[in-house]
């Protein structure tokens, strides 16, 4: 990946340095800059610019500043002149040449530390990669494959790379210290250019390149074998290996080393014996873990349909008439096909694109499809992929017109002229962060900074968010719908299985019913592919003495601990405790303990009993936890290595693949009964968003989903593909019991180790709110689960009319009421934190 390192002349920034050079026309003024830190803190510092760095300092750039015996890397927001009151430090080191933000993501910065009621310090810490933060608490470590002697290093950083090949990490404080120098950041950001150093954090993500070894035939056997075979006429093996290598060259650019042994089945041996003939030359290449096998194939745009044509005009006119646009495609629709044409015209245009995707997963069949049409104008923003690179794409972000593809993060860019914003899945609950500040929704602040850049914003999905679709039918935004699937492609047919009947008549065992086990070893049997969604990870999430009803609990939080049967251990997926399995009831002694539910562990293992020749595989949480292994498990998929993937609500999220002609859901139940008010919503969505991976193609598919109560309405929506009935009735039961979207809701979450002390806090918070908002308030209440990480959470809720001034009213009543709290000796130590739409 080529990043541009230069400042192009084109990004001037004449119109940032005015205020300074206003400021610098009385030169015997001392001049200060405001410095923002990535703290939780509720305001700027302010520090004196020292005469050597007078033409140095400038808005966005980075510099070293001293704050409570510590040192940082802060952000300069602005100049002036006002001198503080209280006594003023020096900045000691200027870290930049240039910006490393432009004046559009302070904008956002701030709009969104004040949206959120969250300080500017944790929007800046959020931005941020890792790599552009530095404290003096930071810890180095040297990167192994380095070689000194091969770079040009200075006296100062030669010194500091050979003390680090000493020791085995060093602090910012250590390096001051073997230089006997204070202003070492300088020195530390080159290093870390020139990939000397890694901050220790990010060895976790560290980025290693994928490669594989390749052969190929030497002059003058690379035409012609005669010669060649002879000289392996006693070796049956090489002459095997040989053949097979000439025949993969005739299809094959790069011929892998694994390519040769599986066809002309050989091993190394047989290819170094080749090699220390000079028949054959072999090498290494570093390839893309996106491809994987399938780095020869080309994705090719396929024509627009005439369905698809007349929504992208309709698309079109509504950004012309600068309207955020809903492009409401059911699954399988060719909503991709239509992203593509506008993002050739943007960047066409000499602008940038960002396009947001809930599942880093999704990335691969993303990149593959648009990387053949922009090619190297594409660079992913997520992660997953180590600090290093994150730097590298955040500096190409301010200087190159490119499509920036990633999750919610990706928005954090420094953009300098983006031109069209597209958020893909615009329904999913993964565009909200939850922790830490601020707790953003990804797909509300792109419409914000779409707006500051004066941008068109395309949000894409079969299943709106009500909140989208209620701001289509106010007409604050434009609506367009793709009714049908490309080609000849049909959405399946979707059928419930009655469990109680089921049951009934002994037609379910280990939570499948005959009818879906007959169908997904029919399904195989003909050449397709199954998935089969569960929404629970690991084996089973209660084990329980059936004695005296003992059940395994985490110590820390109120929850049951769930069996992961791959590491044999009980966790908590909340707090990550573990423990052993339990072999006997540590109450009573009774060796009999079962496992009750199942998650999709327990799915697979019952699947793999009933129908042994299947070739199965988990898509979850756990199974694609190390990097790279998501993109394995779906090429395997995809190139139906795997008959049957079984997996949470991560399989749920727009993939597409062409053998899917069976579904299967294994409980309805649990998504649909969930205590949240979201629960139907989110129901109908996964739902029709699993249902709409399979018949993607020519061959119609089929989705059975299993259920208990088979007379809930939002199946009778899903079977009958009516998301307008879905939207109607469950916004005016929203509208009935005051809840978004028309209305908007403020969380104020309340926790502490004593739940005394944290009810105490939450009931004098939702007293002193009750007495200015009346009923607006709401609680305190319990959360799902009351103790999480042995601190005790409550929850006041605030439901507050559509109207921007008393909403801006109430955030600020919410955060003088919090300092109030603050101020009482019995219960400041609670920790409070707001939620703004909290869904």
């Amino acid at each position: 990946m080529q990043i541009r390192s230069e400042w192009p002349k084109r990004c001037t920034f004449d119109t940032i340095n005015i205020q300074r050079r206003e400021i610098l026309k009385d030169s015997l003024k001392p001049v200060f800059a405001e410095v923002l830190l990535p703290l939780a803190i509720p305001k700027t510092y302010t520090y004196a610019i020292p005469i050597e760095f007078i033409d140095l300092v400038h808005f966005g750039i980075r510099v070293e500043v001293p704050l409570r015996n510590r040192r940082y890397s802060g952000l300069v927001c602005s100049l002036h002149q006002n001198k503080p009151i209280s006594r003023t430090k020096n900045i000691i080191s200027i870290i930049d040449d240039h910006p490393i933000i432009h004046e559009q993501q302070m904008k956002f910065w701030k709009w969104m530390a004040h949206y959120y009621c969250a300080h500017l310090g944790e929007v800046m810490n959020v931005a941020l990669p890792s790599g552009l933060k530095l404290s003096s608490e930071s810890k180095f470590i040297l990167n192994d494959g380095v070689v000194l002697d091969d770079l040009s290093l200075t006296d100062d950083e030669f010194m500091v790379s050979e003390a680090m090949s000493i020791q085995n990490e060093m602090t910012i404080d250590t390096i001051q210290d073997i230089l006997n120098k204070k202003t070492v950041y300088p020195i530390i950001k080159s290093l870390m250019q020139k990939r000397v150093l890694y901050i220790k954090e990010e060895l976790k993500h560290r980025y290693k390149a994928k490669v594989e070894d390749f052969v190929m035939l030497l002059p003058p056997y690379d035409t012609t074998l005669d010669d060649a075979l002879e000289l392996v006429s006693r070796s049956e093996k090489q002459a095997r290996a040989l053949i097979s290598i000439m025949s993969l060259a005739k299809s094959q650019k790069h011929i892998s080393k694994k390519s040769v042994y599986q066809k002309g089945e050989v091993n190394s041996a047989v290819l170094k014996a080749l090699e220390k003939k000079k028949i054959i030359s072999i090498y290494s290449l570093e390839i893309s873990r996106i491809n994987l096998e399938n780095e020869d194939e080309e994705f090719v745009l396929t024509p627009l349909s005439s369905a698809q044509t007349a929504a992208l005009e309709a698309v079109r006119k509504h950004q012309n008439d600068g309207l955020v646009t809903l492009l409401h495609g059911i699954t399988g629709s060719g909503k991709t096909r239509i992203y593509v044409d506008l993002i050739i015209e943007a960047i066409a245009g000499g602008g940038q694109v960002l396009m947001l995707l809930p599942e880093i997963a999704l990335t691969t069949q993303i990149v593959n499809r648009l990387e053949a049409q922009i090619g190297s104008q594409l660079l992913v923003y997520h992660s997953k992929i180590n600090d290093q690179e994150r730097v590298e794409i955040w500096h190409a972000a301010m200087t190159t017109n490119k499509l920036f593809i990633g999750a919610r993060s990706a928005l954090f860019l420094p953009f300098y002229d983006l031109k069209l914003i597209i958020i893909d899945e615009e329904h999913d609950s993964s565009y909200k962060q939850g922790t830490p500040n601020p707790r953003y929704q990804g797909r509300d602040s792109a419409v914000v900074l779409a707006k500051i850049f004066n941008a068109s914003v395309l949000l894409g999905t079969a299943t709106p968010s009500l909140e989208t679709m209620h701001n289509c039918q106010m007409g604050k935004y434009g609506y367009v719908e793709l009714p049908t699937r490309y080609g000849d492609s049909v959405l399946p047919s979707i059928e419930i299985i009655d469990l109680k009947e089921s049951y009934k008549k002994g037609l379910v065992k280990d939570n499948f019913s005959k009818k879906l086990l007959e169908a997904i070893e029919e399904t195989v049997l003909s050449g397709d592919q199954v998935i089969l969604f569960q929404n629970r990870r690991g084996y089973a999430p209660i084990q329980r003495c059936n004695f005296c009803a003992w059940t395994a609990e985490c110590p820390n939080c109120d929850v049951t601990l769930t069996f992961h049967q791959a590491i044999n251990d009980l966790k908590c997926h909340y707090c990550g405790y573990r423990q052993r399995k339990q072999e006997e009831c540590p109450s009573c002694g009774n060796h009999e303990l079962h496992m009750l539910g199942a998650g999709t562990e327990k799915i697979e293992e019952v699947l793999s009993n009933f129908l042994p020749n299947l070739r199965i595989a988990r898509f979850d949480y756990d199974s694609t936890r190390t990097k790279g292994r998501q993109e394995q498990i779906l090429n395997d998929f995809r190139f139906q290595k795997i008959d049957v993937l079984v997996g949470t609500q991560m399989i749920t999220k727009g993939f597409d693949f062409d053998h899917i002609s069976l579904v299967g859901v294994i409980s309805a139940d649990g998504l649909l009964s969930y205590p949240d008010f979201r629960a139907v919503e989110r129901s109908f969505q996964l739902f029709v968003q699993v249902s709409g991976r399979a018949g993607r193609r020519d061959k119609p598919g089929k989705v059975l989903i299993q259920a208990f109560n088979t007379d809930h309405p939002v199946l009778k929506d899903v079977i009958e593909h009516r998301f307008d009935r879905f939207y109607h009735r469950e916004t005016k039961e929203r509208k009935d019991f005051i809840f978004p979207p028309h209305f908007n809701l403020i969380a104020i979450w309340v926790r502490h180790l004593e739940f005394k002390k944290t009810k105490s806090a939450a009931i004098r918070i939702a007293e002193l709110l009750t007495s200015k908002l009346g009923k607006r308030v709401q609680g305190p209440i319990d959360p799902p689960v009351v103790r999480v990480r042995n601190q005790y959470q409550q929850i006041v809720y605030i439901r507050i009319e559509k109207e921007k001034t008393i909403i801006s009213k109430v955030k600020d009543l919410i955060i003088k009421t919090i300092n109030i709290i603050k101020q009482d000796k019995e219960i400041r130590q609670v920790k409070v934190s707001i939620d703004v739409d909290p869904y």
